[in-house]
C-alpha cells in the first residue's frame, strides 16, 4: 500500500482499521434483519447494537437513529422529514441535495445568493 496525504475526499475517505474490522465481522454474519427465523434475527440483533451505539455515540435516543443505503437517500430523508420548513441551499450542494429540496412552489430552489 502507497502511503502518503490522500486529498481527495470528496466521494471516499481512507477506512479506519477499526471500521473495516467492524465491518468483516458484521458481513461474516449471514440474515435478513427483517426475517423472523434465527438467521434474521441475529442479523436483527447486529444492527440493533450498532443502532444503540450510534445513538450513544451522538445522544440520541435509539429510536431517531436511522441507517440508510446512501448519503443521496439520506438527503431526500432529512429534506422531506423538513417539509414545510425554510431551508437555505447553496447553488453548489450536491444534485441529491438540490433535487430533494423543493421551494414553496414545490421546484427546487433557483434564486442563488451572491453575498450574505
Amino acid at each position: 500500500m502507497t502511503t502518503g496525504l490522500y486529498l481527495d475526499h470528496n466521494a471516499t475517505s481512507p477506512l479506519r482499521p477499526e471500521a473495516a474490522a467492524a465491518m468483516q465481522a458484521a458481513m461474516a454474519i449471514t440474515g435478513n434483519g427483517s426475517s423472523v427465523h434465527r438467521h434474521g434475527r441475529v442479523a436483527r440483533r447486529q444492527i440493533e447494537d450498532a443502532r444503540e451505539q450510534v445513538a450513544l455515540l451522538v445522544g440520541a435516543e435509539p429510536g431517531e437513529v436511522v441507517f440508510t443505503g446512501s448519503g443521496t437517500e439520506a438527503n431526500a430523508l432529512a429534506l422531506h422529514g423538513c417539509a414545510g420548513r425554510r431551508r437555505l441551499v447553496s447553488a453548489i450542494e450536491h444534485a441529491s441535495v438540490l433535487q430533494n429540496a423543493p421551494g414553496p412552489s414545490g421546484c427546487p430552489w433557483t434564486k442563488q445568493v451572491s453575498s450574505v
